[in-house]
């Protein structure tokens, strides 16, 4: 099936070609869907590589498909958002999505923390923090990497015991009465590291939400500080704003 695109057009070839592009994931194609490679599309179109490449990074840029590497370029599926209007847990924000959250892979350790972190805690110079890092999947598709850092003090024996539920915060509150009354998140964009794209399933230097948020109990003391690199193409931020009375 050949689709010319008109060469005697002022448009450029690359502007039809991703109009017509756009035009047909409307009509045949739904989030999430595989789209014909690339050489596919020069046939169909009777237009070179580099046209169709013009057109494809429009379209990403648009945020109408995304590539993966090694995979394909796919329809964009629906961002999950998160409403910074309370404190929740990832598990819980996945949850209410409808989202399947799932931890792929998990590392607890101790460790004297950066001078960043202890200082955020209000740590003691010789005092250690308890180090978690995930790979957390929302319905087997990875989206973030996260890394906990956690006053030891608070939770004695978790290096040697574990925690089997999906949340932290479900087992913190179960295990050991601990409830996060209060925290401040810092969201950043910046581009994924190697290892961050190679877990994440995204390009190399594809761009990435980092969040910084620091927890608070019921006293006012610190209790975590927690590193989120989320995946900008399937995760987003929302927050209500009102006018000023």
């Amino acid at each position: 099936m050949s689709l010319r695109l008109d060469k005697n057009s002022p448009l450029p070839l690359y502007a039809q070609l991703k109009e017509a592009l756009s035009k047909m994931i409307e009509e045949k194609y739904k989030p999430g869907d595989l789209l014909p490679a690339e050489p596919e599309i020069e046939k169909m179109f009777g237009v070179s590589r580099v046209t169709v490449r013009q057109a494809m990074g429009a379209l990403v840029e648009e945020g109408l498909v995304v590539k993966r590497q090694g995979k394909g370029t796919f329809v964009q599926d629906q961002k999950i958002t998160h409403n910074l209007t309370s404190i929740t847990s990832w598990t819980q924000e996945m949850r209410e999505r409808g989202l399947l959250p799932k931890t792929v892979e998990m590392s607890i350790s101790r460790m004297n923390p950066p001078k960043k972190i202890a200082s955020m805690l209000n740590l003691k110079p010789d005092d250690t923090v308890i180090r978690i890092k995930r790979i957390r999947y929302a319905n087997e598709e990875p989206i973030c990497v996260m890394i906990n850092y956690l006053k030891e003090d608070y939770v004695p024996d978790i290096l040697e015991s574990g925690f089997q539920e999906e949340s932290l915060y479900e087992h913190l509150e179960k295990k050991y009465g601990i409830r996060i009354v209060k925290a401040q998140e810092t969201v950043e964009a910046r581009e994924a590291s190697e290892y961050e794209a190679e877990v994440l399933h995204i390009q190399a230097w594809s761009p990435v939400l980092f969040v910084t948020r620091l927890s608070y109990l019921q006293d006012g003391s610190p209790l975590e500080v927690v590193h989120l690199t989320s995946r900008a193409d399937r995760y987003q931020y929302q927050i209500m704003l009102h006018a000023r009375s």
